[in-house]
């Protein structure tokens, strides 16, 4: 779907000086559609500076008159602020003004909200200050992006003191001002808090939701609160409210976490029986404790399921089965799964390394310890103390042949 937009900017962006004349003409002029198509398409096509260079220069004139622009302006802006380009939103912001046009609040909403994910706080509560002293009619929809913004940043005074404000104006908090809040105080483990402002969001009329409750689970299996979590996840199928895969994940990493992994592959069967698809966050927990509690079989079966519905998993996978496979003691798979990832041009952990070596030195393999210990130095990782002193006993125990591997490691592990 991203082609013929990405063409029609190309097209776009390649109209000759008549052409785009003609096309800002205010009795003719383009499509909506055309010109929200082109500035959200921007966001892809950012590492071509010719295009969204030409793109911009059609901004300018009266093109910017036409009521449908402003939303495709907003779209370009919320494009090069998601890109952290913000040189190119002060441009666009300068070429409006110079136009004649001025930039609406949806704009400036757009601008917050990039300055915030992009953790600029700072920055963005110096637009959000200097909006309403120019006289901006501020919405709910910016008054909760930096409520939000700053619920992130963990500035829970100054969000609330913004709460306050949008309150007095006569402003309602929607449901996403609600869980902004919720989520700062479960994050910083104050549930007595969360549960207060949940419950008055619910006391406004404003419904649970998958989104609400999530944040909830999320909250009680950061902080080791797992029987909460489940219960929170019972009483969703009581209140008839969907879980999601998120919902599933969120679950499976905490029981994972605190070492349930027979309770987090029932929550993971449950997961494939709702019809869901699994992603790669379902996985990842899962084989990372399957290898940590010894089922390093099991999780190379899990492995392939990944595989096999095409998901590609995080590379420290690999370091987790090999870890695994040293847990078990079986330094062949082990060896054989560091080429695999060797062959990948997959860089391991330095941990991963010092385990097969101490592996393969406690099983007299000083050959294949030596043969990892190259690969790693090449890598440039170090050799862990514990790995040093079991390769050095076994070359030390060994024939004189290893007295210039010996010199080696030493020197290396001054």
């Amino acid at each position: 779907m991203l082609r013929p937009v990405r063409h029609s900017v190309q097209r776009l962006c390649s109209t000759s000086t008549s052409a785009a004349a003609a096309a800002a003409d205010a009795n003719n002029p383009p499509p909506a559609t055309f010109l929200a198509a082109a500035a959200t398409a921007a966001a892809n096509i950012l590492g071509a500076p010719r295009y969204e260079s030409r793109l911009l220069s059609l901004l300018p004139g009266d093109l910017l008159f036409h009521p449908a622009c402003l939303d495709a302006v907003a779209d370009l802006v919320a494009a090069f602020s998601a890109a952290a380009n913000f040189g190119k939103v002060s441009e666009t912001l300068h070429l409006m003004i110079a136009a004649g046009s001025v930039p609406d609040t949806v704009i400036y909403q757009r601008i917050i909200h990039g300055l915030f994910a992009h953790k600029m706080g700072s920055e963005a509560l110096r637009v959000f200050n200097e909006i309403k002293l120019r006289g901006y009619n501020v919405d709910a929809v910016t008054y909760t992006t930096a409520i939000d913004g700053l619920c992130k940043m963990g500035c829970i005074d100054e969000a609330r003191q913004i709460w306050n404000e949008m309150v007095d104006k006569g402003m309602e908090p929607n449901e996403y001002a609600y869980c902004s809040l919720v989520a700062y105080y479960c994050k910083a483990g104050d549930f007595e808090m969360a549960r207060k402002v949940y419950d008055e969001m619910l006391g406004k009329g404003l419904k649970e939701s998958t989104v609400s409750c999530n944040i909830l689970v999320t909250g009680f299996c950061t902080h080791g609160r797992v029987d909460e979590a489940l219960g929170m996840f019972e009483e969703m199928v009581k209140k008839g409210i969907e879980h999601d895969v998120i919902t599933y994940n969120i679950l499976i990493q905490g029981l994972c976490k605190a070492g349930r992994l027979s309770e987090a592959i029932q929550v993971y069967e449950q997961l494939l029986s709702s019809g869901l698809e699994p992603s790669v966050s379902t996985f990842t927990p899962l084989i990372d404790t399957m290898c940590e509690e010894g089922q390093v079989d099991a999780a190379v079966e899990l492995l392939k399921v990944m595989h096999a519905k095409g998901l590609e998993p995080l590379a420290r996978i690999n370091d987790s089965i090999i870890n695994g496979f040293c847990k078990a003691r079986r330094p062949e798979d082990g060896m054989a799964w560091l080429a695999g990832m060797l062959k990948k041009n997959l860089k391991p952990r330095e941990h991963t390394f010092n385990s097969l070596v101490e592996l393969l030195s406690s099983s007299g393999r000083v050959d294949d310890a030596l043969l990892v210990l190259n690969t790693m130095f090449k890598i440039g990782h170090e050799l862990g103390s514990l790995a040093c002193t079991m390769l050095v006993e076994q070359l030390c125990t060994g024939k004189l042949c290893y007295s210039h591997e010996l010199e080696n490691i030493l020197v290396a592990n001054k």
